[in-house]
């Protein structure tokens, strides 16, 4: 049995380490489909995989990686403490499941948060802000918008004509990989 919960517990080490360090997305079962934001609002809020029953998450590629690794972890550890088979195999199959069952879970939530972020990021259109930091041609600079409660401050860039200063009232016109594209306002203070 010890050489089922090494094996188990390389293949899910393995899995892991790729996906750290290679940064390839071992994805859930709701990122291709009706698990996104727009597939949401498109299925009338109602995407099914999206809203996280137990099913997706046992689709879900992650899920597999990290419950092997911790259903490896806890085998090789609880046999080599020497406890008896009727304890560490229900012990190593529950604590994989939770540990597979929790990360995919919260890498979906965090994955539904990024998406409604960038959401956000396109309502900022038009948005009048203040400039940080100065804007010259060709050099990014930083403007200050206000959003819901709270100031946020993204990079930004003005037109190749327009140098503005700090504290210079501007209006976004366009996002272009996470960097604002501003415009003097058109009007005065």
């Amino acid at each position: 049995m010890l050489a089922f919960y090494l094996a188990a517990l390389g293949f899910g080490l393995v899995l892991i380490g790729a996906s750290a360090f290679l940064d390839t997305d071992l994805g859930d079962a709701s990122a291709h489909g009706s698990g996104d934001v727009q597939g949401d609002s498109e299925a009338g809020g109602h995407g099914g995989a999206a809203h996280g029953g137990i099913f997706s998450n046992v689709l879900s590629l992650r899920f597999w990686t990290y419950a092997l690794g911790a259903f490896g972890m806890a085998g090789t550890a609880l046999t080599l403490l020497g406890t008896k088979p009727a304890v560490h195999v229900p012990v190593s199959v529950a604590l994989g499941l939770l540990v597979g069952g929790g990360t995919a879970w919260i890498f979906r939530q965090l994955r539904q948060a990024a998406a409604t972020g960038s959401d956000s990021i396109e309502n900022l259109l038009g948005s009048e802000g203040e400039v940080v930091l100065p804007l010259l041609p060709d050099h990014l600079g930083k403007i200050r918008l206000r959003v819901g409660e709270q100031d946020v401050e993204v990079p930004a860039r003005a037109g190749e004509e327009d140098k503005l200063e700090a504290r210079q009232r501007v209006v976004v016109v366009r996002f272009r990989d996470g960097v604002a594209e501003v415009r003097p306002a058109p009007w005065k203070d």
